[in-house]
């Protein structure tokens, strides 16, 4: 290294290092640049350091400042040419170097301030997706209503969530410093807990740097815990309609600015706005309606994955007002909504061509027993291990499979409406961690959950109606990954899988799903062994709750307990409990060689 009288080198004060034997001192230079010679020995080293510290023609302003550092026959320190002015992250707004500024220039067309910029290049989202491009220019630049309707895994949730950041930014610097009135901007209405939670983690990643609060209110979490929240005056709130109308009624402050929010989401609206599903949904939209004069001021972002789709009315209706086939078509469904919301000036943007499904989606079927269902549903998980989410039409039919997948050492994890919310939340946490776990859900689960890498999706019960199936289905194939859904159908199912197929508009069977049946008699051995153990366990616990109820009436009308007949049951379950056993260790030894 050569020392070059022109560089402005700097002591560097010692302070607090009185013992520095030997040391006469440390000098820094902040104004050089670094000059490599074109030996082969260096060659890669200096790619690794050109890389990293040194400009690029494109950023000849960008220095990165250095301390003097070991002589190198290869390096050589010469005055900078082009000043000494070093920015920091501070001093050059948001992006560190040209090339992350360059990646984020589709968004620019928009105006985003930069920590929204910056806010979406952490999260890796360097372009809109299709339906924020169709959505954004109306949304923020036409300030119009949006209808929408796309794939789920496309960005629905950032194509409402960033006109509505953006303009909460410009709201807030209009009227800063004039008072300290901490306004209720916007109200996103989710149909599940667990994706409002998600929505306001998306959103709250995405307005990180912007100093915007959001909240989440629903239904399973503490009501004091959420107040809490409120108190802090939150200028979003994401929330259930059930525990937004309860804390209504309560008259919580912030809440009490609903009238006047300026921006108003329903997602998943398909099923929001199902007749008599929601009464709080309806009794929220009167009291939001009730100020006509503010509602001319709000936007109103209505989306769903199935908004457009034509379906057959449920049952109870039918049979109650409309007799006969007959079907709400597409336009009907979309005035309904319009009409229900005081939507004026609507922008439709449908992507679903009429199918709501991912191109990158791999459809399959398998006709069976109701008896062979649970063999071709331990045959998938060995056969084809991943993140799988198998769905379920009732809550005891996710308990008893749960049971017997968990004796098969699939170790599934159970999610339905009745479990405790917090139990919920852990087991979507656990599911997300493992790269091959196996969540056993009702449709709770279905609604616009985006777990990462779901591959396959089962459907242990075909779905009631096409929008579930396309909901259900669509936790997979996300953000152009590749998916399989596969349908399993007994006979009694058979009304349901055509109804899926009339509403998706197919003019063929759903393919059939290849199965080996080589190793299904092994199959077949394990799940039986399942079942039969899992039988015995239920008598072991019938017997005993039996007695526990015997034992505990008796004691309240001060009855005395025939010991024979106690004792017999209680032999009866000691017999039960070793046949169990013996059939467990049977079990264990045969799951080990099944694929193994």
């Amino acid at each position: 290294m050569e020392y070059n009288n022109n560089l402005k080198w700097k002591a560097v004060p010692l302070n607090g290092l009185n013992d520095v034997e030997g040391l006469v001192g440390i000098e820094e230079c902040l104004n050089y640049e670094l000059n490599f010679k074109q030996t082969k020995k260096s060659k890669n080293k200096k790619k690794l350091i050109q890389s990293e510290c040194v400009s690029s023609e494109k950023q000849k302003q960008r220095k990165c400042p250095k301390k003097k550092i070991k002589s190198s026959s290869n390096i050589h320190l010469t005055p900078s040419t082009t000043g000494s002015t070093i920015p920091n992250d501070q001093s050059n707004g948001i992006f560190n170097d040209e090339s992350e500024d360059k990646s984020m220039n589709s968004w620019k067309a928009y105006d985003f301030p930069d920590s929204i910029l910056k806010g979406l290049s952490e999260q890796g989202f360097s372009y809109p997706t299709d339906i924020q491009s169709l959505t954004l220019p109306s949304a923020i630049l036409g300030r119009k209503d949006i209808l929408g309707a796309a794939e789920t895994g496309s960005g629905k949730t950032l194509a409402f969530g960033l006109p509505i950041l953006n303009s909460i930014i410009r709201m807030k610097d209009d009227v800063k410093n004039v008072n300290d009135e901490k306004p209720l901007y916007a109200l996103i209405l989710i149909p599940t807990r667990e994706l409002a939670i998600q929505v306001k983690n998306h959103l709250q990643k995405v307005a990180k740097y912007s100093g915007i609060n959001i909240a989440v209110v629903v239904g399973g979490l503490s009501a004091e815990k959420q107040e809490r929240l409120l108190n802090k005056f939150p200028e979003i709130v994401v929330a259930t309609p059930g525990r937004l109308w309860d804390l209504l009624q309560l008259g919580h402050e912030h809440l009490s600015k609903v009238n006047d929010i300026r921006f108003l989401v329903i997602d998943e609206t398909d099923r929001m706005l199902e007749s008599g599903h929601f009464k709080e949904l309806q009794n929220l939209l009167e009291k939001i309606n009730a100020d006509s004069e503010a509602r001319k001021h709000r936007q109103n972002f209505v989306f769903s994955a199935t908004l457009t789709l034509v379906h057959e009315l449920p049952k109870y209706l039918m049979k109650k007002k409309f007799r006969g086939n007959f079907e709400m078509t597409s336009e009907q469904k979309l005035k309904k909504i319009i009409n229900l919301l005081g939507i004026t000036n609507p922008k439709i943007v449908d992507l679903t061509h009429g199918v709501g499904l991912s191109q990158t989606l791999t459809e399959g079927r398998v006709n069976c027993s109701f008896q062979e269902k649970d063999y071709y549903v331990y045959y998938f998980l060995k056969k084809y291990p991943g993140r799988t989410i198998i769905f379920c039409n009732s809550i005891g039919c996710v308990k008893r499979l749960t049971t017997l997948l968990t004796l098969l050492d699939c170790n599934p994890l159970p999610l339905h409406a009745s479990m405790a919310q917090k139990q919920r939340l852990k087991n979507l946490e656990r599911f997300t961690e493992n790269t091959d776990s196996i969540l056993v859900a009702t449709d709770v689960a279905a609604r616009g959950l985006d777990i990462p890498f779901v591959e396959y999706v089962l459907h242990y019960q075909v779905p009631r109606t096409g929008e579930n199936y396309i909901h259900r289905s669509g936790r997979t194939a996300r953000a152009n990954k590749q998916g399989l859904t596969l349908l399993l159908i007994d006979s009694s199912e058979l009304q349901n899988y055509i109804k899926v197929c009339k509403t998706l508009n197919k003019n063929e069977d759903i393919p059939s799903f290849p199965v080996e049946k080589n190793c299904f008699e092994a199959v077949k051995q394990r799940v039986n062994l399942a079942r039969e153990i899992d039988k015995l366990q239920l008598q072991v616990k019938k017997t005993n709750s039996e007695a526990g109820w015997f034992r505990k009436v008796s004691e309240e009308m001060d009855i005395i307990l025939d010991d024979i007949s106690m004792k017999s049951d209680l032999e009866e379950n000691s017999k039960y409990k070793k046949i169990a056993s013996v059939k467990a260790k049977h079990l264990s030894n045969l799951l080990k060689n099944l694929y193994s």
